[in-house]
C-alpha cells in the first residue's frame, strides 16, 4: 500500500467513526426525548395490562377446566354433584316428604 492510499484509508474510517459518534454525542431534543419517555411509560402500561388479563384469563379458565388441577374428571364431577345436591335439599325444604323420596330414588339411579 503506498502512502496516498493509506491517507485515504485513514481519511474514510475518520468519517465513519465521526458518523457514528456525532448523533451519540449531540444531546437529544427535548422533544423526542419527551416522546422516547411516553413511548416507553406507554409500553409498560400495555404490558402490565397485558399480564393483568393473562393472569384473569388463567384464573377464571381454572374453574372450569378439569386440566388445571390434580383430581381426575371423574372425582371432580362428583364432588360438584354433591355440592349442588346439597345446596338444593338446603333451598328446597319446603318440598313434601313424597317429592324428596323422589328425588333421592333419582340421585341413587344417578350414582349407580
Amino acid at each position: 500500500m503506498n502512502d496516498q492510499q493509506q491517507k485515504q484509508l485513514f481519511d474514510n474510517s475518520t468519517k465513519l467513526y465521526s458518523f457514528i459518534v456525532s448523533p451519540l454525542s449531540s444531546p437529544l431534543s427535548p422533544v423526542r426525548t419527551r416522546t422516547v419517555i411516553n413511548v416507553i411509560y406507554i409500553s409498560g402500561i400495555v404490558f402490565m395490562i397485558i399480564v393483568f388479563l393473562v393472569l384473569l384469563w388463567i384464573n377464571l379458565y381454572s374453574q372450569r377446566c378439569w386440566c388445571w388441577h390434580d383430581t381426575l374428571l371423574i372425582q371432580r364431577f362428583n364432588r360438584e354433584w354433591i355440592i349442588r345436591r346439597s345446596k338444593t335439599r338446603n333451598t328446597d325444604t319446603s318440598l313434601s316428604k313424597h317429592q324428596q323420596q323422589g328425588r333421592l330414588t333419582n340421585d341413587n339411579e344417578l350414582l349407580s
